[in-house]
């Protein structure tokens, strides 16, 4: 479930990115990101958000692409591009800046041992 969701929200704003911004569209991912327990917070110009589960279970390109989706629904809503530090459990996993997007967090998910 979480990584059709991964798929979903990178994929929205894939196709988007060839079309005019959709801020209806943006709103829908942040919010759809609310429901998947991520929080962000705004300060001094910039963001900081904290992955919550939709985090857990992914693979990096899946990662990136929910980086992007954030990113971009922000420039969407704002009209330019912003620093944001994404965290996951305290821990500095990807930035997005007027420059780029960086995955900082590359490594597969943990799987759990099965019982």
């Amino acid at each position: 479930m979480k990584t059709v969701a991964s798929f979903l929200l990178a994929g929205l704003f894939a196709a988007q990115a060839a079309y005019a911004c959709d801020k209806v569209d943006a709103a829908n991912v942040q919010a759809t990101l609310s429901e998947m327990g991520t929080q962000w917070s705004e300060r001094d110009g910039g963001v900081s958000l904290d992955w919550g589960r939709v985090w857990d279970g992914t693979a990096a390109r899946q990662r990136l692409g929910l980086l992007k989706a954030f990113a971009e629904g922000d420039v969407c809503l704002t009209g330019r591009a912003r620093e944001i530090s994404f965290y996951h459990h305290g821990k500095l996993v990807g930035r997005a800046s007027p420059a780029g997007i960086q995955l900082l967090d590359s490594k597969p998910p943990r799987k759990t041992p099965a019982c």
